[in-house]
């Protein structure tokens, strides 16, 4: 995936990240995420090139990210998100890999507009709630609650993933693209990394609601994702959640684009097994799609029994 994205970006214009933060920081925004296969964000991003940027650092294009998301024992920002409260936060350590810089971020979501808070820190306290973490933490809290105490929060979910970003060539609008996404539940030790394969999340970020990425995605009959909270999404993917009924419409999405990596496997099987025409070869391939397929279905029936991808059926 990453190698076919890297050939396509090389239509793009490159940005430098100082451009980028000068001409569209965005750190008031609103916000629209959309949910896409491989396959569907290949033929999107062909249409992209004329009217946006990439980022490129020293050559790349293409990043490596690593969030540590705080929340409360009780999952007080998750809830927030699955109450469909008008205001919500959102708290990270985000490690920038490539360039090796970590960043301390409060987000707060009041109705449509996004308001970011951030200071840089060592690499090395990327994970932790410092002291220095705290007093910013409760600084923003406290100002924007007006409560005199805010909530005591730890690291609770971690994700992984690479990321393109792309900005309108007038500054209007910046995309960022989340692929090869991985997540994990910090709190449980016994609980392994989840691979969210071949789901794509687009993220349009700009000062109006009208901007030219959704007008792309209508094209490609691509809805805007509602409740699609990345964190609170990864809670529920994770087996914490004891209600997650605000995402049921975007986890069937996601649902969807998973049960496509099978089919897409298994045309794949197909295909090398024709090209080999050895029963030994046929056999293995058979038997590796058919434990594969088991699989997804298990976590299909799962969906259907118990609520999306609970951490039992997560640990196949």
């Amino acid at each position: 995936m990453k190698s076919t994205y890297n050939t396509k970006l090389q239509d793009f214009e490159p940005i430098s990240l100082s451009e980028l933060n000068a001409k569209a920081s965005f750190l008031k925004r609103i916000d629209k995420k959309f949910l896409l296969n491989a396959d569907q964000f290949a033929d999107v991003l062909g249409e992209l090139k004329n009217d946006f940027k990439v980022l490129e650092i020293k050559g790349k294009k293409i990043f490596s990210y690593d969030n540590i998301y705080m929340d409360s024992d009780d999952y007080l920002f998750y809830n927030q998100h699955q109450d469909r409260k008008s205001s919500r936060t959102k708290v990270r350590t985000r490690y920038y890999i490539d360039s090796n810089l970590a960043y301390f971020e409060y987000k707060q979501k009041i109705d449509w507009v996004t308001n970011k808070y951030r200071y840089e820190f060592p690499c090395e306290e990327h994970g932790f709630m410092t002291k220095g973490k705290k007093r910013f933490f409760e600084w923003v809290w406290q100002s924007i609650y007006n409560e005199d105490k805010a909530p005591k929060i730890s690291p609770s979910i971690q994700t992984k993933y690479k990321r393109i970003t792309l900005v309108k060539n007038d500054g209007s609008e910046r995309l960022t693209i989340d692929f090869d996404i991985k997540t994990k539940d910090l709190r449980d030790k016994n609980n392994k990394e989840i691979d969210l394969k071949n789901l794509v999340i687009v993220e349009s970020k700009s000062l109006n609601k009208e901007c030219d990425s959704a007008r792309i995605m209508e094209q490609h009959n691509i809805s805007e994702a509602k409740s699609c909270s990345k964190y609170s999404l990864w809670v529920v993917y994770s087996g914490i959640a004891k209600k997650y009924d605000t995402f049921i419409e975007t986890m069937e999405k996601i649902k969807e684009i998973r049960l496509e990596t099978v089919k897409n496997r298994k045309r794949l099987a197909k295909g090398k097994a024709k090209v080999k025409n050895t029963k030994e070869t046929k056999n293995t391939t058979d038997e590796n799609k058919s434990n594969f397929v088991k699989k997804e279905l298990q976590i299909s029936v799962v969906w259907v029994k118990k609520g999306p991808f609970t951490t039992k059926a997560l640990k196949i």
